[in-house]
């Protein structure tokens, strides 16, 4: 359906089953939820409009969540879905890059006339999208059973890096548990891996062979550093401002640490770092987000859901690396004494500035 023209930029497309949002689907071009009748999806709904990309001194740019937008049979599904594309395809801005996605235009044209544009080329009306509600966004580590009687296990991999170190063979780990038991391989959005496919009388083999090579199971992992999420930056990504991958392990186990002695550890809260304002690690929906403003330097945004659901907010801009703790820990302090039971930083942060 390109022909010739091709997209103005990038186009996402994710889905998320009921009540678990651990693919962001608000932060997507397009976001998929299935709702089902007798154990099969019978309709969908679907958001538009979301992306995280921003530019620095460019108030023009922003991150967006999608917006909720129709609900669809699953017959008209396709039909609805190249209909959206097809209206970035026609109406997408063309002249500035850093406008192209289809965020801007569900933005500038108001929803309203997004969604009467997408049902002229239809032919027909859309169904209002019908509410969602989410449970959980956590990614699914440990052991969890398939429907077809096997398990996958989820295996946390610390900013989506697979490699052996003197410590953790975690590279030589995955192959020798994927050779001996020819299991499956999945990547999460969220940077980890799910080992599938394996049968209930081999569990404590795979878990055998990932010890032997000092790989630590999910629940040895502390909170904050399983919930947390670096893009690659330096020197890998030619956007980049100033280091991610490779800064974060430092700063997340120094804020481990302050949780720690704040003693709010095991409710830690999601933390992304991203090397510059375009966002890949989705980091201003985060609870806690560390955006890239120059070499060493960061915005710390806070205030995000920990569902996805919330941008965040900036707390402190052009922080060095070694101070971003210390900006942090009297927001976690005030958390720690003021939330109510069970409260989730993020939803504190947004409450309390209320």
């Amino acid at each position: 359906m390109y022909g010739p023209t091709y997209l103005p930029r990038k186009f996402k497309i994710a889905f998320a089953f009921p009540g678990d949002n651990c693919t962001d689907i608000y932060g997507n071009d397009i976001g998929i939820v299935p709702l089902f009748r007798d154990s099969r999806p019978d309709r969908f709904v679907l958001m538009v409009g979301g992306g995280m990309g921003k530019s620095h001194g460019k108030p023009d740019t922003f991150p967006r969540l999608a917006d909720p937008f129709a609900t669809v049979s699953a017959d008209d599904l396709l039909a609805v879905v190249e209909a959206i594309v097809g209206i970035q395809r026609d109406f997408g801005e063309r002249h500035d890059r850093k406008h192209a996605r289809l965020k801007y235009l569900v933005e500038y044209w108001g929803l309203g006339d997004f969604r009467r544009a997408v049902e002229r080329r239809l032919g027909h009306r859309l169904a209002s999208a019908e509410p969602v509600d989410w449970e959980t966004s956590e990614d699914h580590l440990g052991w969890h059973a398939q429907p077809d009687g096997r398990w996958f296990y989820g295996l946390p991999i610390e900013n989506g890096r697979i490699s052996d170190t003197p410590r953790v063979a975690l590279r030589s780990g995955i192959r020798a548990v994927v050779e001996r038991l020819g299991v499956g391989v999945h990547l999460t959005p969220s940077q980890s891996l799910l080992l599938v496919d394996v049968p209930v009388d081999r569990r404590r083999e795979v878990e055998t062979v990932l010890g032997g090579h000092g790989i630590p199971t999910p629940e040895a992992v502390p909170v904050v550093i399983r919930r947390s999420m670096a893009c690659v930056a330096l020197p890998t990504c030619g956007l980049a401002l100033t280091d991610a991958e490779r800064a974060l392990p430092r700063v997340i186990r120094r804020l481990h640490r302050a949780l720690d002695q704040l003693g709010v550890a095991d409710d830690a809260p999601t933390v992304r770092m991203s090397g510059c304002p375009n966002g890949c690690s989705r980091p201003y929906n985060a609870e806690i987000g560390l955006v890239g403003r120059r070499a060493g330097r960061y915005d710390v945004h806070v205030g995000g859901s920990h569902l996805g659901t919330r941008l965040n907010s900036v707390l402190a801009e052009n922080v060095p690396e070694e101070e971003l703790v210390e900006v942090l820990v009297p927001a976690l302090t005030r958390w720690r004494d003021h939330r109510l039971p069970g409260e989730r930083f993020g939803d504190f942060w947004s409450r309390d500035r209320r």
